[in-house]
């Protein structure tokens, strides 16, 4: 048990729900709450905001994981940076100006002339998106479920990428991010 944070002038009391090697074995993963919660069943002492806390073990540094993410997804994205080595994860199209059916395709799905699909098939304009690896296979599936072949690159720069965040995961914002690059 551990005391915490002051709550109406009296000590709040934590405890240790949970703790886990990750499958790597690179990380302690610890859950706490409020001893209430845990040993009482008290919902109402429930703290939200937090999924997890991660000990290397190697280095014993502690990262804090906020409850909008899963613990794997957040290992998985330090596991991906790591593999990059400094570098970038891009999407970018894996065709070019003489595929003229995917090029239609993708005119289509973004409703915009063949000018600007030859402008996002450019070199300058052909690292289309830019993430956690994690979050450009999510874009690469819902691209590829609408017809429009993609890769991922690393790069050492992302050269004027659309940044996706975990949010986007569904087919219409891969497009509107896709689309803003048309602007």
């Amino acid at each position: 048990m551990h005391d915490g944070i002051i709550n109406d002038g009296k000590p709040e009391r934590f405890v240790i729900q949970s703790c886990e090697l990750c499958p790597l074995r690179a990380y302690w993963v610890i859950r706490c709450n409020s001893v209430d919660y845990v040993q009482h069943g008290v919902e109402s002492s429930c703290y939200i905001g937090i999924n997890a806390h991660l000990v290397n073990v190697q280095t014993g540094v502690v990262d804090t994981i906020g409850s909008a993410i899963s613990v794997d997804d957040y290992l998985q994205d330090k596991y991906d940076q790591d593999a990059a080595m400094g570098n970038f994860y891009v999407l970018t199209p894996a065709f070019n100006r003489h595929d003229k059916t995917a090029m239609g395709n993708l005119r289509q799905k973004l409703a915009c002339t063949y000018p600007q699909v030859v402008a996002l098939l450019s070199e300058q304009n052909k690292h289309w998106l830019t993430g956690s690896r994690r979050v450009l296979l999510l874009a690469q599936q819902q691209l590829c479920g609408q017809g429009v072949p993609s890769t991922i690159r690393l790069v050492p720069e992302t050269a004027g990428a659309t940044p996706l965040d975990g949010q986007l995961c569904h087919a219409d914002a891969v497009l509107l991010a896709l689309r803003r690059r048309l602007q």
